[in-house]
Order: structure tokens, then C-alpha cells, then sequence
């Protein structure tokens, strides 16, 4: 017991506990610095009397609920400029046998890191549209220049080769600065509004839209949604999440093989599960799998292919708190297990 009284005593964050009626029992060194008042000053004080803004702030209604109810009470974000400067708190409020405790941590320094942050984040990311957005211009000119020399006749036969060449290189910088605005486009509207979703439905669409792709492949697709036919999300970005995975599973499927895609849903513990599994060349995951979901990284090569997919997946699920694992085998093919959330 003594080793936890001088924890709590030497701990950086205000401790204070209260009887029922919030008068104060005992209190540790940060906290009595936090209300600036001695020990002997505090000690059988009201709440009000130690913390004036505690009604104001609404954090007086919200202890006496703790201690009605017994349901604990978290804030990231309070703050108390009048008694103390203009400071941010975390605070954690819980019953305990005489009444109410309360740990409070100065997160001042923290926000304002954070918010610098935010900021940093924003110049970049707007730096990044600039610079993908404004080479769009330039690329397309270059590429109708290339073209019209040409179709002039101004390139020499020894030289059509190398012309040839430089009309690839500038195709392949033109394709990345389209891929980067698409990413860009989606990393801005990460979380659209949900919305319940046919599973089926979904597929259907998607099937739709990359139907050439399914016909030249001669793929069969087989579905399963009976575990779990809906769900709430939105659907641009469960869509977004089958498309570029049925398009990986068909672009990277076996030629020796007839190419099989399994779909499956299942509900539990109140979330979703979502899993892919195709017979395709798989892959070898000893050496990047940590590295798969990283922006124009490619498994395999001999397929044209931008490396923006599974970036695109990783980063939708993980904008809904979900998660996504893969399993991978050479010439056995590949699964996607994806948490997509909780209801």
C-alpha cells in the first residue's frame, strides 16, 4: 500500500478524490498545484469552491452522474483559463468507495503539437496537389509536341528508336501524376457518410464496371453473403475496396489455371469480415510484407500495373478503424481477411 501511495503522491497528473456530497478528501502534490492551494487549504473543500468554472464547464453535472450511475467520464478537452491560464486537460473521473475520483493531465503542450502538426500535414498535402495537379498541363503539351514532330517527319530513322523511347518515358510520368491525383482525390473524402449495403448489390456494380476485364480472363467469380448480407458503410469505398481486389486477383491470376475468385462476409461480435480468395500466382510475403500496401509497390512485374491498389484498400479500411491481413503462396494464389468495422 505504501509503494501506491507514493506512486499516486509522485505522479505528474492531479489525483483528487471527493466524498459523495464533492468535498475533497485527499488530493496528491500535482493536484494541489493545479488549484494552486495548500493541503491544508483544500482539504474538506467543495469542488465548487476549488475549481469556480466547474458548473460553468459542465464537468460538475457530468461527477454527479459518475457517482449517481457509476459510469466513468472522459474528456480530451477540457480547459480552465480563468483559474489556471489558458491550459487543455484530459480528464478521467470514476467511483470509488468514498465517493469520486478524479485524474487530471495537462495535454497543453500535446494539443499544440498536435495542431502543428495538423498544419505541417496540410501544407503538404497541399503541396503534393500542386505539384501533381500543375504537371498535368505540361505532360499532356509535351506528349501532343512529341506527337506532332512525329507525324512531321522531323525525327530521323537512326534517331526513331530513341524518340520512341522518350514518348514512353513521358507516357509512364504522365500515368503516375494521374495515379497520384486519384489518390489524392481519395485521401480528401476518407469518410463519406455511411449508408446500409446490399453486399450483392455492391459486387453486381462492381462486376459491371470491370466486366472486360472478367470476359477476357474467362474468370468465375463465386459469392457467399449469407453470413452477413449488409452493412453500414459508405459505398464508394466498399466499392472502391472489391474493385481493386477482384482487378488484382484478375490481373495477377495463373495462365495455367482457370481462374477462380471466392467471395465471402461473415458477422461477428458485431463486426464485419470481408474475405477475398483467389488461385492465382501468389506471393512471396517473406521479404515485403510489410511492405504490400505501400504506394507503387508491385509484387509482380511482368504485368503493367501502377502499384496504387492495394494502397487505395489498405488505406479505406483503415479509415474505418478496420484492418486487412494477407496470406500468399507461389502458383497457390492469395486471401484478403479484412475487419471492415463494428456496427
Amino acid at each position: 500500500m505504501k509503494i501506491l501511495q507514493d506512486v499516486i503522491e509522485n505522479s505528474p497528473d492531479s489525483i483528487s478524490v471527493y466524498n459523495k456530497k464533492l468535498h475533497l478528501v485527499a488530493i496528491n502534490t500535482a493536484g494541489l498545484d493545479l488549484i494552486q492551494k495548500t493541503r491544508r487549504q483544500s482539504i474538506g473543500k467543495s469542488i465548487k469552491t476549488l475549481a469556480p468554472d466547474v458548473e460553468k464547464s459542465g464537468l460538475l453535472k457530468e461527477y454527479k452522474e459518475v457517482i449517481k450511475n457509476g459510469k466513468p467520464f472522459i474528456s480530451e478537452d477540457v480547459s480552465n483559463p480563468r483559474q489556471i491560464g489558458n491550459k487543455q486537460f484530459s480528464v478521467r473521473a470514476f467511483n470509488t468507495a468514498e465517493g469520486l475520483a478524479i485524474v487530471t493531465r495537462d495535454i497543453t503542450e500535446l494539443k499544440k503539437t498536435e495542431r502543428l502538426l495538423i498544419r505541417a500535414n496540410k501544407r503538404l498535402e497541399e503541396l503534393n496537389y500542386i505539384a501533381a495537379h500543375d504537371m498535368k498541363a505540361p505532360l499532356t503539351n509535351v506528349l501532343s509536341l512529341t506527337k506532332l514532330i512525329d507525324e512531321s517527319g522531323g525525327i530521323k530513322e537512326n534517331c526513331q528508336e530513341l524518340f520512341d523511347k522518350l514518348i514512353t518515358s513521358i507516357k509512364r510520368m504522365q500515368h503516375t501524376i494521374y495515379t497520384l491525383n486519384d489518390v489524392m482525390a481519395i485521401q480528401e473524402d476518407l469518410l463519406p457518410i455511411d449508408e446500409q449495403l446490399k453486399f450483392t448489390e455492391v459486387l453486381n456494380s462492381v462486376k459491371n464496371n470491370i466486366a472486360t476485364q472478367i470476359i477476357e480472363a474467362k474468370v468465375t467469380i463465386r459469392a457467399d453473403f449469407t453470413k452477413a448480407p449488409y452493412i453500414n458503410y459508405p459505398q464508394l469505398h466498399l466499392q472502391s475496396i472489391l474493385q481493386n481486389l477482384l482487378s488484382n486477383a484478375i490481373k495477377y491470376r495463373d495462365p495455367n489455371k482457370e481462374p477462380l475468385i471466392e467471395i465471402e462476409t461473415l458477422k461477428k461480435d458485431e463486426g464485419w469480415y470481408l474475405f477475398i480468395k483467389d488461385n492465382g500466382l501468389g506471393m512471396d510475403l517473406n521479404s515485403s510484407k510489410d511492405s504490400i500496401f505501400r504506394l507503387f509497390k508491385r509484387m509482380h512485374t511482368h504485368v503493367e500495373g501502377s502499384g496504387v491498389g492495394l494502397y487505395i484498400v489498405h488505406s479505406l479500411v483503415e479509415s474505418h478503424g478496420g484492418t486487412i491481413e494477407v496470406t500468399s503462396e507461389i502458383n497457390k494464389g492469395t486471401t484478403f481477411k479484412i475487419y471492415l468495422g463494428y456496427e
